[in-house]
């Protein structure tokens, strides 16, 4: 065989060894695409986009769900939905499902019309059922950049920004698809791209038009805590025009189109090996903002050294998460060419100096524990509820094993003339040792249910935004179908707010993870459903002495602003000003943390006030972080406990980890708790209130057999306000 056959097969087969975007058609005529641009991946939640082709006949009355394995291998159903009319022809339905196992199925389920429109579509019966293989998704360590738009330089940044074992996030590519607005009843929009760590947006294909509903959701999805970078230069007055929701990720307000001139501040900012083409720079234009309002964020570069010269790069808070925008559009000819333009983007990703880059980050494991398998293991714990010692079932196994041999044995073969001992002495011996193994169960056994919960909840002042997140642990005594609820609480309850519950489940490739290669063998085989919204599981079966643990969020606009604000920002970088509590109820152990500092508040009662200059002055964020201790004249932080069950202490770091030094101090990776991670606020114009509160999230447990919900005494809450900080 030729070289060149040796080389185009090669090409082919890692082409087919690479994920592949998940789109089917199923034989009833239903076109699915699973994962965003088609590439789900484990452990998240999935979009799943349904289509009926121009033509089709709707299957029953239009009400369709899909179903998905959790993983414990047992089938979880989304709320139903619709089928709506799309924008190029026929009917499209979406829908969000959290995909528990790797190389597991989805289902597709068309409800019955014979209960008629009247019927709530959660109790219907499905009329058809259709399975999808899930081969190709991807693992849920796998890091997913999405590019809105065409960005060939992006994979290339992402081999510039490898770990050390190989690993480099995957490119996904958003088409022009049709969408239509994701129900309500689903949760919130933002969990459309759950999946996703990072996102490029290219303002040469917004200016094109077709993709205000995928921004839409983008920009929920920025509000939770998301990261963006937008590529906007010449092409921003054609997206401005085509879509007032990239309009408002802008940092100013646009004026014109002003030339570059010089290209030295961007060259530098992106350390290039090679400075840009003359003739690139001499028909270069960059957008001028209007000097009133000022500028929303950190200018990082400007095109020269005066108050007046055009910004280049800006980075700005957009609620929980961050937008890098930068007035050049790196997906135009001129820049694909340049060597400068890869590690320009890994400057906008922030990959070449991600914290945590050294120390004890060579020690960490993909797929093994981290901070959300740690707060997982934290919950798992209830009071009154303790496992049987493994020292004394080694001790009846032993004992056992004794009794069979030699002592049955003894006794039976002493004397042949007694060999009809054997007939009572084994059946004897298997009765004493299992009444004795009954009584010590019921030893440790606890007659009732319990519930472990904590939570923690957002409030960006700046943009009225409330975000809150919770986590609960259920522990049944007896054999138990209940249903699960999560409704928001305390004083502050946005509206209107779209809440979402779901699994919580252990990392990676351990035991009942959702890249684990089998099944977590669970008690209970019967599936579950959400009811008919994304805040309530129905029908959740639990064996006897056996836990779940379950997640829920809700998000929404806030009208009044809880935290009264002077804050302002002095020559060295630190803070002045006051705080006034507007809540309710009390925040106890309050701090304050901006920059690299840490302020001690304390209790900060209703109606009460802080002065800054008053307090003890700044301490070090970072030290206090890590709980830094002085030994022999060297500070050295207190080693991070991979065994600590302290919830508490691990959403304190966990909700700032990259400050505190991210693997580099913890030695494990953040997992589903990323999200909360507000440490890339602290250097824009943002400062943190965080303390301890009431419950935002009710969590209820109801069993079939009650009729009345009871309600969890949950108040552990971690209160965390962003306020704006005035220059």
């Amino acid at each position: 065989m030729s070289g060149r056959r040796m080389v185009v097969l090669l090409v082919l087969l890692l082409g087919w060894l690479s994920p592949v975007a998940m789109a089917f058609t199923t034989p009833s005529g239903v076109e699915v695409e699973v994962g965003v641009g088609g590439t789900p991946r484990a452990g998240f939640v999935t979009p799943v986009s349904l289509r009926l082709p121009v033509g089709s006949q709707l299957p029953g009355d239009g009400w369709v769900a899909v179903a998905a394995e959790d993983p414990d291998g047992q089938w979880v159903q989304s709320p139903p939905v619709r089928f709506a009319p799309a924008s190029g022809g026929g009917m499209v339905a979406r829908l969000l499902v959290k995909l528990g196992r790797r190389g597991g199925d989805l289902q597709i389920l068309t409800l019955a019309e014979s209960d008629g429109p009247a019927v709530d579509p959660a109790i219907r019966q499905p009329a058809t059922i259709e399975q999808i293989p899930l081969a190709t998704m991807v693992e849920s360590t796998q890091e997913l950049l999405l590019v809105l738009g065409t960005l060939a330089n992006a994979d290339r940044a992402t081999r510039l920004a490898a770990r050390e074992d190989g690993s480099r996030a995957l490119v996904i590519t958003l088409d022009r698809a049709a969408a239509v607005e994701l129900p309500a009843g689903c949760g919130p929009a933002g969990l459309t791209y759950d999946a996703i760590d990072r996102v490029i947006v290219c303002g040469r294909a917004v200016a094109g038009g077709g993709f205000e509903r995928q921004l839409a959701d983008l920009d929920q999805w920025v509000r939770l805590g998301g990261e963006l970078v937008l590529l906007a230069g010449m092409s921003l007055p054609d997206m401005v025009a085509a879509s007032p929701i990239a309009a408002g990720w802008l940092p100013g307000r646009y004026d014109r189109l002003v030339p570059l001139r010089r290209g030295a501040a961007i060259e530098t900012y992106a350390r290039a090996s090679r400075p840009l083409d003359r003739d690139v720079v001499d028909a270069l234009k960059v957008p001028l903002f209007a000097p009133e309002p000022p500028l929303d964020g950190v200018v990082e570069v400007a095109a020269g050294g005066a108050a007046s010269d055009p910004a280049l790069v800006v980075r700005r808070a957009h609620g929980f998460g961050r937008i890098t925008w930068i007035g050049i559009d790196l997906d135009s000819r001129p820049f694909q060419n340049w060597s400068g333009t890869d590690s320009l983007l890994l400057e906008l990703l922030e990959r070449g100096r991600a914290p945590g880059s050294a120390g004890r980050g060579g020690e960490v494991r993909r797929g093994g524990l981290d901070l959300a398998g740690q707060l997982r293991l934290a919950i798992d714990r209830y009071p009154g509820v303790a496992a049987i010692p493994f020292e004394l079932i080694a001790l009846f196994g032993l004992l056992y094993v004794a009794a069979l041999y030699p002592l049955d044995w003894w006794l039976a073969s002493r004397d042949l003339r007694r060999s009809w001992v054997a007939w009572f002495s084994l059946p004897l011996i298997i009765i004493s040792f299992t009444f004795v193994a009954w009584m010590t169960a019921q030893r440790y056994r606890t007659p009732t249910e319990r519930l472990q919960t904590i939570g923690i909840i957002d409030i960006d002042q700046a943009g009225g935004f409330a975000r809150a997140t919770g986590f609960a642990g259920v522990w049944e005594a007896e054999n138990n179908r209940a249903t699960i609820a999560a409704t928001p609480a305390g004083p502050v309850q946005p509206a209107p707010v779209r809440t979402a519950i779901n699994w919580f489940a252990a990392p990676g490739r351990s035991l009942g993870g959702p890249d684990a290669l089998t099944p977590h063998p669970s008690l209970a085989a019967a599936g579950y459903a959400f009811g008919s919204s994304a805040a309530v599981l129905d029908n959740v079966p639990q064996a006897a002495a056996s836990s779940r643990l379950f997640e829920a969020l809700w998000c929404g606009p806030t009208a009044a602003e809880p935290i009264e604000s002077t804050l302002d920002r002095t020559g060295q970088g630190t803070l002045r000003g006051g705080l006034i509590n507007r809540l309710e109820t009390p925040l106890d152990d309050c701090v304050l943390v901006h920059g690299g500092w840490l302020y001690e508040i304390g209790r900060l009662e209703p109606g009460n006030r802080f002065d800054l200059e008053s307090g003890r002055g700044p301490r070090s964020l970072a030290a206090t972080l890590t709980r830094r201790q002085t030994v022999q004249d060297r500070s050295v932080p207190a080693r991070w406990d991979a065994d600590d069950r302290d919830m508490f202490r691990i959403l304190e770091v966990a909700g700032l980890h990259d400050a505190a030094g991210g693997p580099g101090y913890t030695g494990l990776e953040s997992g589903r708790l990323a999200r909360l991670d507000l440490s890339r606020l602290l250097s824009l114009d943002r400062a943190i209130l965080i303390g301890r509160g009431p419950a935002a999230i009710s969590w209820q447990v109801r069993p079939e057999q009650q009729a009345d919900p009871t309600a969890a005494d949950a108040n552990t809450t971690l209160w965390r306000i962003v306020l704006p900080v005035a220059d």
